[in-house]
């Protein structure tokens, strides 16, 4: 039953953005991973920007956040993920839709998990504390910047008492 509860909740969160059904499962996909066996429930925090942000709740008990958002690649976007505890330390990265050719290496789970364990903005310089992929150099920098974007964002939420 806690299953039904929380697709219907992705459902309705996600309703407002212009993701296809397969990033919704991979949202899914993620928070049930981190949180195995646990119903799931998220619970969708309204802004007035275009940042569409939730708390996660695990068996009634508040986990974290999620936020998705997007940045740009060559040529188009694409749309990630990031997980945070409720202290606003990143558990996760995820890229959702990639919609270029090029760059998608930026979706690797190895790549990505440089992002794990950082909340402040200064510990994620592009070139230093995040590595470069070659090849997909724009990407990167681009997922860098979002992440950085994004954590900056949520943390001045919080310590506004928005979140």
């Amino acid at each position: 039953m806690k299953k039904i509860y929380f697709i219907i909740l992705v459902g309705i969160l996600t309703l407002s953005t212009d993701l296809p059904n397969a990033a919704i499962k991979k949202i899914d996909k993620t928070l049930n991973a981190l949180w195995e066996n646990k119903g799931i429930i998220q619970k969708s925090i309204k802004l007035d920007d275009d940042l569409k942000i939730a708390k996660i709740f695990a068996d009634d008990v508040f986990v974290g956040y999620y936020v998705l958002s997007k940045a740009n690649s060559k040529a188009d976007f694409f749309d990630f993920m990031v997980v945070y505890k409720p202290n606003l330390t990143i558990l996760t990265v995820q890229v959702l839709v990639y919609r270029e050719d090029y760059g998608g290496e930026i979706g690797s789970k190895r790549w990505l998990k440089q992002f794990i364990g950082k909340n402040d903005t200064e510990e994620m310089k592009f070139g230093y504390d995040i590595q470069n992929i070659s090849g997909a150099t724009i990407s990167a920098r681009s997922i860098t910047n979002g992440v950085k974007k994004v954590t900056a964002k949520v943390n001045l939420l919080k310590k506004e008492g928005k979140i």
